[in-house]
């Protein structure tokens, strides 16, 4: 990296700092507590361990010496996704780039609904940070390798979605063509439905709604969901929307 584009790291991450704060106020406490362990100097990088509230540490590997501000959104991202419920573990990783940076927590236990999620995530929690903090995972579910991501908005969200992945591997696996994944989506909505009795199946504009509605609220329920679609004119049924959220979530 050179100079220049070490000078242009330094002030993007007070930015990202200030915005995280913004964007995730509950989770910024005991960011100060994060501080530098140790720093070692290599020939195109720095690798520095960071130590955190609960003993908790992470190695962190940048072109330049980090910054408060960079230890400060580092620590704020830590520790939202060590707030994590059913989630303990104590070492994590970090790389820094020019647009932010990405981490990996290595859990030691994950409990989710009563279940062990520990046997699908091989290779941890991966996340990264680009003016707020996103997830990015990849679990192996017996032959399949499915991979969760999006904007982490709350706990309980990256949860369902990783349990969905779990119950339903194929759903997460990303095609070379987009129409491949639409035609799995299609078969596990009829396999969904059949379970309900006969159907013609469910439009993709009634699929893409659903889905929109519950990006818009999370955690709004399949009834709630069915009076906000009658609400935008789409014409449907209560069995039809459960099944696209069985689909899409693993579960109602």
């Amino acid at each position: 990296m050179n100079g220049s584009l070490k000078r242009a790291v330094r002030p993007l991450f007070g930015v990202v700092s200030a915005v995280f704060f913004t964007c995730f106020p509950m989770y910024i406490w005991g960011a100060d507590e994060w501080s530098l362990l140790n720093e070692t100097q290599g020939k195109d990088q720095i690798v520095t361990v960071l130590s955190g509230p609960g003993g908790r540490t992470a190695s962190v590997i940048s072109a330049a010496a980090l910054g408060r501000s960079d230890i400060a959104a580092i620590g704020s991202s830590l520790n939202t996704v060590w707030a994590i419920p059913g989630l303990k573990g104590t070492d994590a990783s970090a790389r820094l780039d020019s647009d932010g940076f990405r981490l990996v927590a290595y859990p030691t236990s994950f409990i989710a609904g009563g279940r062990d999620l520990m046997p699908f995530l091989p290779s941890g929690l991966s996340f990264y940070f680009r003016t707020s903090l996103f997830y990015d995972i990849s679990l192996k579910v017996n032959d399949f390798i499915p991979k969760v991501t999006g904007a982490y908005v709350s706990p309980e969200g990256l949860i369902r979605h990783v349990s969905a992945a779990i119950l339903i591997p194929e759903m997460y696996l990303y095609d070379q063509s987009l129409m491949e994944r639409i035609e799995r989506l299609e078969n596990a909505l009829m396999a969904a439905l059949k379970k309900a009795g006969p159907t013609s199946g469910v439009s993709s504009e009634i699929v893409r709604a659903v889905a929109n509605i519950c990006n818009e609220n999370p955690g709004i329920t399949p009834e709630a969901a069915l009076k906000e679609l009658k609400t935008r004119k789409f014409k449907t049924s209560i069995k039809e929307v459960r099944a696209v959220y069985f689909v899409l979530f693993g579960g109602l």
